[in-house]
This record gives C-alpha cells, sequence and structure tokens, in this order.
C-alpha cells in the first residue's frame, strides 16, 4: 500500500477523485434544490439586462455592503461579482438562475484544489489530500456552493491571496516574485470586491503578515532596508502589484470621479458608524462562543442551532482541535528550521488572529457566511494533528489518523443526507428546516418550489396580461424574475397592494406558506377576497384571487411596472450612451435580512 501512495500519480489520481466526487454532491439536483431569494433575484435581474441588451449594461459597482446606513446611495461593493455572472451567462448564452450559480460552483471546486496545494507548501502530499477531503465534504462549505450569492466564491480567492503571498516569499528570483506578486494582487483585488467584511480581512491579514516577515525590528534587516537594490525591488514589486489591484478596481474608480467621490465618502462614513452597544468584554465573550459554534458548523456540522453549548460533544472536539492544532504551531514553529514552512505556520498565526479581532465588533451579527473566509482553517489544524501522531506513535498514526479523518467525515456526511433529505421532502410538504443556514430566519423554500408557483400563475393566466401577487418580502424579486423568464412581452406584472388594481383585466394571486391559513389575508387587503384555484408547491402553496367587490376602472390604462431612480451607472454611462426605460428599471434595493 505504501509503495502504490507514494506513486508520483497517486495523489493526483486520488484528488481527481474527491474532485468527481465533490462535483456531484454540488450539483446533485442542482436545479430545484437552488437557493434563490431576494439577492439572487435581484442580481439576476441587474446581470440579465447585460446579457440581452449588451455589456454596457454591466454596472460599475457591485452589492450593497450589508445594511450600513450612509447619506448619500448605498455603499457598494466593486462589480466583480456580476462580471463572473455576466461570462457565465454569455458562455452558456442563458439566463436562467442556475448559470448565474455556476462561478460559485466553479469556485468550489477549484478551493479544494487550492486548498492540496495551499496545504502542501507545509505537509506531505498524503496528509494535503486527507486536508483536501475533510474540506471537500464540509456540509457548510457544499451548502454555500450550490447556490450564487457574492460571498461565496471568497472561499477561493482567500486561499490564492495567501497563497500567492507566501509563494512570492519563498520564490527564488525577481521574475518569479513578480509573477507570485500578481497572483496576490489579483486575488486581493477580487476577493475584496465579493464581501464587506473580506475586505478588511484580506489587507488586515496581508499587512500584517508583509510587516512581521519583513522582521524591520532587527538592525540587519534595517540595513537592507536602506540600500538602493532594496528599494529598487520594491517599486518594481509596487509598480506590478498597484498595476493589477488598480486594473481590478478600475470600474470602482471610474464610478467615484464620475459620482465625485460617492462611494468612498459612503466607504467613509461606514467605517465611522457606531458599533452594536455592548462592553467590550461582552463582546469579546460572545465572539468567542460566536467562532466556537461556527468552527463546529464547520468542521463536524453539528452546531447548526444555538449556542456551541447546545452541542457539547461537536464543540468539545472542535475546541481540542483549534487548541491541540495551535499548540502544535507553536511548538513546530520553535523547531521548524526551513523559512518557507516557518512563513506558513506565520500566515496561519496572522489568519486566525486578525479574523478573531475584527469578529468582535461584529460578535452579535455574526452568521455563517463570515467563516467563508476561515473555511480552510480548521482543517489544516487537524493536519498539524495527523503530524503529531506521526511523530509521537509512528506505528499507530495511521490508525489514529483514520480514526479522526472518519470523525470528521462522517459527520460532514450525516450532514450533507440530512440536509438533502430536508431538500427532497421541502419539494412536496411543509417541513421544518433546520440545515439550510443562509440567513439567520430560516427559509428552506428552493426555486423549485418557487418555478411551480410561477407556472401555476401563468397558466392560470386565462389570457390574461395584468398579474399581481402577493409573496412574502424575500420572494418579491425571485417571483418577479422567474416571471420574467417566460420571456412573454405581453405579460405585466407587480406585487399586489392592499387594494386591488382598478385594471378590468386584472388577475390576482398570493404565494403564502403551505401552514399558514389564507384566511389570515383578510387583514392584508381592503376588500374581501375569494380562492378561485390552488397549487400546493412543498413549503408553499399559490392561490388564485378574486375580489368581488373591486372597483373596475374601464378607461384604466397605466402600465403594471416598477420604475425609479437608481443610484449605479453603467459601462455605457461612461461613453456618453442612454439606456432605453426599460433598461434603467429600477431594481429593489431592499436587501435580504442579512446583506451581502
Amino acid at each position: 500500500m505504501n509503495s502504490i501512495s507514494q506513486h508520483k500519480f497517486f495523489p493526483g489520481v486520488v484528488l481527481g477523485f474527491i474532485l468527481m466526487l465533490a462535483f456531484f454532491v454540488r450539483i446533485y439536483n442542482f436545479h430545484d434544490w437552488q437557493y434563490f431569494k431576494m439577492d439572487q433575484g435581484r442580481d439576476a435581474q441587474l446581470v440579465s439586462h447585460a446579457i440581452n441588451e449588451g455589456a454596457g449594461m454591466l454596472p460599475l459597482l457591485g452589492p450593497r455592503a450589508g445594511a450600513t446606513a450612509v447619506d448619500n446611495g448605498f455603499l457598494r461593493l466593486g462589480p466583480a461579482y456580476y462580471y463572473f455572472q455576466y461570462l457565465s451567462g454569455k458562455i452558456f448564452n442563458s439566463t436562467d438562475p442556475q448559470v448565474f450559480a455556476y462561478p460559485d460552483l466553479l469556485f468550489s471546486l477549484l478551493a479544494i484544489v487550492l486548498v492540496y496545494f495551499f496545504a502542501g507548501l507545509y505537509f506531505s502530499k498524503n496528509t494535503s489530500l486527507l486536508i483536501a477531503t475533510m474540506y471537500a465534504f464540509s456540509f457548510i462549505i457544499i451548502e454555500y456552493s450550490r447556490f450564487a450569492w457574492n460571498p461565496n466564491a471568497l472561499q477561493f480567492f482567500v486561499l490564492l491571496a495567501f497563497f500567492g503571498l507566501l509563494k512570492f516569499f519563498s520564490a527564488q528570483n525577481t521574475k518569479s516574485a513578480l509573477g507570485w506578486i500578481a497572483v496576490w494582487a489579483l486575488a486581493l483585488a477580487i476577493g475584496s470586491q465579493l464581501h464587506f467584511f473580506g475586505f478588511f480581512v484580506l489587507l488586515g491579514v496581508s499587512g500584517l503578515f508583509i510587516l512581521i516577515r519583513s522582521e524591520f525590528w532587527k538592525k540587519e534587516k534595517r540595513e537592507i532596508f536602506y540600500s538602493k537594490k532594496f528599494f529598487t525591488q520594491l517599486a518594481l514589486y509596487a509598480v506590478v502589484f498597484v498595476a493589477v489591484f488598480g486594473l481590478i478596481y478600475t470600474p470602482v474608480i471610474i464610478s467615484d470621479v464620475m459620482r465625485k467621490g460617492e462611494n468612498s465618502k459612503n466607504f467613509v462614513q461606514a467605517l465611522s458608524s457606531k458599533p452594536t452597544n455592548k462592553p467590550f468584554i461582552t463582546k469579546v465573550v460572545k465572539n468567542f462562543s460566536e467562532n466556537t459554534k461556527y468552527y463546529c458548523l464547520i468542521t463536524t456540522a453539528f452546531c447548526t442551532a444555538g449556542d456551541a453549548t447546545d452541542s457539547p460533544l461537536p464543540a468539545g472536539l472542535t475546541l481540542v482541535l483549534f487548541i491541540g492544532g495551535i499548540t502544535l504551531a507553536i511548538r513546530a514553529t520553535k523547531k521548524e528550521q526551513k523559512r518557507a514552512r516557518k512563513d506558513f505556520l506565520l500566515l496561519l498565526f496572522v489568519w486566525m488572529s486578525v479574523f478573531f479581532i475584527l469578529t468582535i465588533p461584529v460578535s452579535f451579527q455574526l452568521r455563517p457566511r463570515f467563516f467563508i473566509l476561515v473555511f480552510a482553517v480548521p482543517f489544516i489544524l487537524t493536519g498539524l494533528i495527523f503530524d503529531f501522531f506521526r511523530e509521537r506513535w509512528s506505528k499507530q498514526s495511521s490508525y489514529l489518523s483514520a480514526a479522526l479523518f472518519i470523525i470528521i467525515l462522517g459527520a460532514n456526511l450525516n450532514g450533507i443526507r440530512v440536509w438533502f433529505l430536508e431538500q427532497k421532502n421541502s419539494q412536496i410538504k411543509d417541513v421544518a428546516i433546520s440545515r439550510t443556514l443562509i440567513l439567520k430566519n430560516k427559509d428552506g423554500v428552493t426555486r423549485g418550489e418557487l418555478q411551480k408557483a410561477v407556472d401555476f400563475i401563468y397558466i392560470q393566466r386565462q389570457g390574461k396580461n395584468a398579474l399581481f401577487y402577493y409573496v412574502k418580502p424575500e420572494h418579491v424579486q425571485p417571483i418577479k424574475y422567474l416571471l420574467s423568464q417566460k420571456k412573454d412581452p405581453t405579460l405585466n406584472y407587480a406585487t399586489l397592494n392592499a387594494v386591488p388594481s382598478s385594471r378590468p383585466n386584472a388577475q390576482f394571486f398570493a404565494i403564502i406558506p403551505s401552514g399558514t391559513d389564507i384566511a389570515s389575508l383578510n387583514k392584508k387587503f381592503e376588500n374581501d377576497f375569494q380562492v378561485v384555484a390552488s397549487q400546493p408547491a412543498g413549503q408553499i402553496t399559490a392561490y388564485e384571487l378574486v375580489f368581488p367587490s373591486r372597483v373596475i376602472d374601464l378607461a384604466f390604462q397605466e402600465k403594471v411596472e416598477s420604475s425609479g431612480p437608481n443610484d449605479r451607472l453603467f459601462w455605457q454611462d461612461v461613453f456618453g450612451k442612454k439606456a432605453d426605460d426599460a433598461s434603467q428599471e429600477v431594481l429593489d434595493e431592499s436587501e435580504s435580512e442579512d446583506g451581502p
């Protein structure tokens, strides 16, 4: 067996097999079980304009950066996420929602490969394969790989940025160093556009690592810093970094120039916004509890609800792995002679520390998505424990490592099984949701269920072209977008307000949770209604309604559409072209309850 595992093709074959299985669990029932809510519908609507009407309709700025209040417009991220979706839509010549999730799916698979090579900077090939396998089948990592959302791809770009940084410091010549600094700058520029919190973690970890790694406090280092050769190299590195970083941030820069620095001012204002009004020690305690809980979720697929204390065994195992891994990393740092391996451990320390420190101010607002930035950390620490087993008990190490590996892998496979069963049952009946952990209020309604409701509305249309629907706020944009996918130019639709439309040919629908009594909607409308037909769609049910006493205005001619101002600039604005009214249709800027 050892001779097989040492064969030069063995790691590649095993990694390929892992990728095939990881690909399967990520695309299994990908279409119907896709998470498609407010943010996804809003983004799909925006990107579809660019796909249908041309790249000029691509925005210069990306999604809103959370719910931070600013005086002018919104604080926005960079547009990289939208550009990935645009490329996917053009490649597949489609605006179907699942096509917009393909980039996240791709980056999640590439992250597995990158975890293997990143771990390989310190560990053996066999240990790197174990780390990559645990990462590939982590339940929560898979969940964040199966739908479109701007933070999802961070799992790849964080690793790429840190991989490039480590390779830069171990480069043997200037040409190689320049290549790796370009990789680091590219990953940093893209990753920082995917999540506001990710922006600070990426910059914080990179900056602190470079500062510590430079060892500026040492006399012999300071002498080097004052040399002409050092300044020449530094200038060269700076030019490459600024060129790559500036290129990726070009749309953001252009937007700020045209808007007279609006987004930059919003950024500064957001930084000065008052954090949660809690004592510092309370935040630290809460942060430790939340970090334990979410690292437990990443590592074992447990700790899905409540506090870490509600899952004592998985949380305890996670703490043992972390304390053990950190202790072993400190021990290894003291003994390690190779500079590249010491750098790996240093980066690991900085990575964990910066993330923990930056989560203190937002400890009461943490959600699983924040931990996309540290998805790989618990498995790397577990790799250190595997190495310790081999060092301390060489003969028994294989059994000990296998036992720990099976416990972690088995727990996550069970988590995946439970979630898939929940997803399957949700398509046909109202089920209790415990495993869909995207938002703080768990809503397991999938694209498949929403599609059934939309198909019912379209079938019931009876030639009428003015459709009004009542639906929960998080489903307004998805329903709107799925109706647009019917590509019927005669179809007009809008959300149903308290007073039914006076249009003669208006038709009314309601889409509500299946466990909700339709009669409860009487409080929403000023007119009594009757149910004409209904269609159950798993956790939601669609109803056709009529309002017998509504007032009908035979002269009513207003179009059913939503329009208004848009605070975004598009590429066509840069080149002086004006979009038609349909293209400038406002996108619902109300975010999901968690924001991006």
